[in-house]
């Protein structure tokens, strides 16, 4: 072979080999003090003052800059890479006065231009940065300001057709039953679709929705939207995942750090939940109550309740006259009241008609049942499985809302 030839392969073959054994490592992120520069532009040209504040706290505010003939330059360091609003405002005593906000990441190693420029009787702001999150952070807004405008623009048409209904409700004659019970059925479906709309259009909603469907990784949006979610034992194992296939390079970073403990606290809570223990507390006869002849059932609700609550006064007899559609179902209804006076207990029992099916707990069950359960108020449902008493729902569905029964029959 060719000898200076072959000298060129062997250096070739190291330097490949260099290559791949020293592979480009991204740099972690810890919450470590950043340096930052965002460059801007308004038109039209005016002054003004830019400044950070802090995203979830308007109060703590940072260094600022002067806008000058539409121009600013916001630079300095932050003890932490994190979600912040970016402020412009006016002069005091300008002709024209303005008030800009935009959220942005704000973090190490990235640009961040922003534009701000008037569009008729308002203004748009565009930013351009290589910022991941942040980037994720505008096309998250922009995206729930468009679905929450299609929901309010539905909810303004069932408005428009609820008004209607309700004139046409007096127009109605003697022999118009049928389409008078029609009207009343459609305002009914109106008002559910309504709520449900407006239950959707709930920030945390939004946020569910991306942590649960985003394809990014390393994302620093995604552990941010934990504080806007709600765990419990159906969903807390789905965002256990998602926060374990996170991008390593962020894994250190508070914020994820905070998203997973508030996952593990309710991870450890459901993981080492104790089944329902094997009490025997006794009704007015002086029976004992036996979960051994109950294993035969379907599922057992306990309702914790209290003499001492108006709530429990209130819901209660809700629950007594579902007993027999509950029944049917192969649902028993259980009572434990946590009082300490007999004689109220006794009375209250009677007041609302719960029957043998009540009993009074002492304080040692009372105990164990509130600090592994967290009852902190009552009246409190939980849903047991009758043969392992295992605990179903922490906090089963109100029995008076309408749809307690259709709640039940989705966990049968």
């Amino acid at each position: 072979m060719n000898q200076p030839l072959y000298y060129c392969l062997i250096c070739f073959v190291f330097f490949i080999s260099s290559c791949q054994s020293n592979p480009e490592k991204k740099q972690e992120k810890k919450g470590t003090p950043i340096v930052y520069k965002i460059t801007g532009s308004l038109n039209p040209e005016v002054n003004g003052t830019v400044y950070l504040q802090d995203h979830d706290n308007s109060m703590q505010q940072f260094r600022r800059a002067k806008v000058e003939q539409g121009k600013f330059v916001l630079e300095g360091e932050l003890v932490i890479d994190a979600f912040y609003d970016l402020i412009i405002r006016s002069d005091s005593g300008a002709v024209k006065s303005f008030n800009y906000s935009t959220p942005l990441y704000v973090e190490a190693d990235a640009d961040y231009d922003v534009a701000i420029k008037e569009k008729g009787d308002h203004f748009s702001i565009e930013v351009k940065t290589n910022s991941l999150t942040t980037n994720e952070l505008i096309a998250f807004n922009k995206n729930k300001e468009k679905v929450q405008h299609e929901l309010d623009e539905q909810l303004a048409k069932y408005s428009d057709e609820t008004a209607a209904l309700n004139a046409k409700l007096m127009t109605f004659s003697r022999g118009q039953e049928s389409i008078y019970n029609q009207t009343i059925d459609r305002l009914e479906e109106i008002t559910k679709q309504s709520n449900e709309i407006r239950a959707s259009k709930d920030d945390k909603r939004f946020y569910e929705e991306y942590v649960l469907n985003s394809k990014q990784k390393a994302s620093f949006l995604i552990p941010y939207s934990f504080k806007y979610i709600s765990l419990n034992k159906e969903n807390y194992k789905d965002y256990d995942q998602i926060l374990a296939h996170l991008d390593p390079v962020i894994q250190k970073h508070p914020l994820v750090k905070a998203a997973v403990a508030k996952v593990d606290e309710v991870k450890n809570y459901y993981d080492n939940m104790p089944v329902f223990p094997a009490i025997t507390p006794r009704n007015l006869k002086g029976d004992s109550l036996k979960f051994d002849q109950l294993v035969d059932k379907k599922m057992i609700i306990v309702a914790v309740w209290s003499s001492k609550g108006k709530n429990s006064k209130m819901d209660l007899p809700v629950l007594v006259r579902k007993e027999a559609e509950l029944k049917k179902m192969g649902v028993e209804v259980v009572y434990l009241t946590d009082d300490e006076d007999y004689e109220r207990w006794r009375a209250s029992n009677r007041q609302i008609g719960l029957g043998m099916n009540s009993y009074l707990l002492n304080v040692t069950d009372r105990d164990f049942i509130e600090n592994s359960y967290n009852v902190i108020g009552t009246p409190r449902y939980l849903w047991l499985d009758p043969k392992s008493r295992t605990v179903i729902e922490l906090a089963g569905a109100d029995p008076t809302l309408p749809d307690f029964i259709k709640n039940v029959k989705n966990k049968l």
